[in-house]
């Protein structure tokens, strides 16, 4: 199966994309750059947005011998996560970034993208679980509780649960770093 591992930078996604690669899945491994303005990006501190993120990716996909690629989603993460989370403020709500950068950006965008490109699958390092249920896919929890990330991709719908990839539902986040 051809699959594109979405590599944040972090341990979790560069295991993940380790683990698809020893399923022996064709993989390549990319970035998703989410500014444009450097003066916006984070340095010096962990997260899906700064500068040495996408260094320690690159990393991760030389060492796993996959290709690696940086795509431009800056627009995308403007438009749907930012600009959103702004105006939803200002109205009194506090909705979640990281909802809307998966749906949106993350399962949207990039695996439209994937698709496009033909690829089966989009990889990621979440902590949750695809189940085969009996009308098609449904999401579950991960094992590992203190780091169980279903509610964040609460809102995906079937199609995307069949074409996503949990390679760490079944893992404790301390198996998942010695690894």
């Amino acid at each position: 199966m051809r699959v594109l591992a979405a590599l944040s930078g972090g341990v979790d996604s560069a295991v993940a994309a380790a683990r698809a690669v020893d399923a022996g899945h064709e993989v390549v491994g990319v970035h998703m750059a989410l500014t444009r303005n450097r003066a916006q990006t984070r340095s010096g501190s962990r997260g899906c947005c700064s500068i040495e993120d996408s260094a320690d990716a690159r990393w991760a996909a030389q060492i796993l011998g996959i290709p690696f690629y940086v795509w431009d989603l800056s627009e995308e993460f403007e438009e749907r996560v930012v600009a959103d989370f702004l105006d939803e403020y200002r109205a009194g709500r506090t909705p979640n970034p990281c909802v809307r950068c998966n749906e949106f950006v993350k399962f949207r965008e990039l695996a439209s993208r994937a698709h496009a490109l033909g690829f089966d699958a989009v990889c990621t390092g979440h902590y949750a679980a695809i189940v085969d249920g009996p009308s098609g896919p449904e999401l579950h929890r991960g094992a590992d509780a203190l780091k169980d990330q279903s509610y964040v991709l609460g809102v995906l719908n079937q199609e995307q649960l069949r074409r996503s990839m949990f390679p760490l539902a079944d893992t404790p986040k301390p198996e998942v770093r010695a690894e």
